[in-house]
């Protein structure tokens, strides 16, 4: 044990001072490498699988997250689109609005009940807006239909597509007088009682007459698209397309009539009428 512990200790003098051993010590440090290598296998491949493992969990879960976060800005791309949709709508509603000699009211549908035999809307205005019975109802086009009944927060609508709705027209082109008459659910309207040798032609345009004082004069209703006559019959059938969005519009203007600058108000609640002046802008 003393004489290998001094030739240790001659080696390790030798070796830092006079670097006989250098070459010795890496020749074995080569010929140890493999064995090195091997010894640390095991933990290198632990170190490798916890790794992979790990980097495969980090990126599942950030495609998650990046497909959650793709999906919600889906959803809110889809609903700034239909905020921009609305607010064109909108838009065009008070375009419309600025254009009428008559105050409107602004109202959205709620409902659609619409079948063969009727054709009703519900909106979101009744008779805690003053609306009532008989109230002209556009869109930003045109003549969509009129108030049929009115409760507290909403009331339900007549279109103008209803088979038993009948609305006085009049040609844009001419003053010729008519009804349009609705035929039910996707089909076009049909102008009554008009003899064969009527002024119509396909495009004209027809617009409330006034006649029956529910609308106003003047307000469109729609094209002429057919006029067809035949030697049997008395009257011309006549198709209408509705200038309204029948199908699609979303909001939609209640026409507020002013009689003799007077805004008539029907409570029905109480059977009661009251008349309020506008002056300056404020009722009186």
């Amino acid at each position: 044990m003393i004489l290998a512990l001094v030739a240790s200790l001659t080696l390790v003098f030798i070796d830092s001072r006079l670097n006989y051993l250098t070459s010795i010590r890496s020749s074995l440090s080569t010929a140890i490498y493999p064995i090195q290598l091997v010894a640390s296998f095991p933990s290198e491949l632990a170190d490798w699988t916890s790794d992979y493992f790990q980097s495969v969990a980090d990126l599942k879960e950030q495609n998650k997250v990046l497909k959650a976060t793709n999906l919600l800005s889906d959803v809110r791309l889809q609903k700034l689109r239909a905020l921009e949709r609305e607010n064109l709508r909108l838009h065009d509603l008070l375009g419309s609005s600025f254009r009428l000699p008559e105050r409107v009211l602004i109202a959205e549908v709620l409902r659609i009940d619409s079948d063969l035999l009727s054709q009703h809307v519900v909106i979101n205005k009744g008779r805690r807006e003053s609306l009532f019975e008989g109230q002209p109802v556009l869109d930003s086009n045109g003549v969509m239909g009129q108030v049929m009944s009115v409760s507290q927060f909403s009331s339900r609508v007549i279109l103008v597509t209803d088979p038993s709705h009948g609305t006085p027209v009049q040609v844009n082109r001419n003053g010729l007088r008519s009804v349009a008459r609705g035929r039910g659910l996707n089909k076009l309207l049909q102008l009554e009682y008009l003899p064969q040798n009527s002024d119509i032609r396909v495009g004209d345009t027809l617009v409330t007459s006034g006649l029956g004082g529910r609308f106003p004069v003047g307000y469109p209703v729609g094209t002429v698209i057919s006029v067809n006559t035949s030697p049997g019959n008395t009257f011309s059938e006549v198709k209408v397309e509705p200038t309204a969005n029948i199908q699609t519009s979303r909001e939609v203007l209640l026409v507020l009539r002013m009689l003799d600058e007077k805004l008539v108000v029907v409570d029905e609640a109480e059977g009661v009428e009251s008349a309020k002046d506008e002056v300056g802008g404020e009722d009186r």
